[in-house]
């Protein structure tokens, strides 16, 4: 047994429960965090690893979109700045979807793309 007293081994358990007891709102704040997280993308968006977006270098973020080489070494996409390109101002973009952060895509048929995000096919909606 132990040479702790009965007294201590008590003490021991209800820090326990009770540090247990403050973890869980915190586990289930990051766990909802995380669900409504995901329940943003749609099921049918494109996903990072489908091939056609990984060749068209597809982001669902302009702003982490690997523009290096885009159009060729050193060479950005002509008509806005690379600041300002995203799919909501690409003349690609096949608006119509339910989702108004979700649209459709010529590149991605039957898929949706973040009008945030941007790909090397990326080309300024006319005016």
């Amino acid at each position: 047994m132990s040479d702790k007293p009965v007294n201590e081994n008590r003490r021991d358990a209800v820090k326990r429960m009770l540090g247990a007891a403050l973890a869980i709102p915190v586990i289930n704040l990051v766990g909802v965090g995380s669900a409504n997280a995901q329940a943003a993308v749609p099921a049918d968006a494109v996903a990072a690893n489908d091939p056609t977006a990984v060749a068209l270098k597809y982001s669902e973020d302009a702003t982490k979109a690997d523009r290096a080489n885009a159009v060729g070494p050193g060479k950005p996409r002509e008509g806005l700045p690379a600041a300002e390109q995203k799919c909501s101002n690409c003349q690609l973009l096949v608006p119509g979807a339910d989702t108004p952060d979700w649209q459709g895509c010529t590149l991605f048929p039957g898929k949706l793309v973040s009008v945030n995000g941007w790909c090397v096919s990326w080309t300024v909606k006319p005016a």
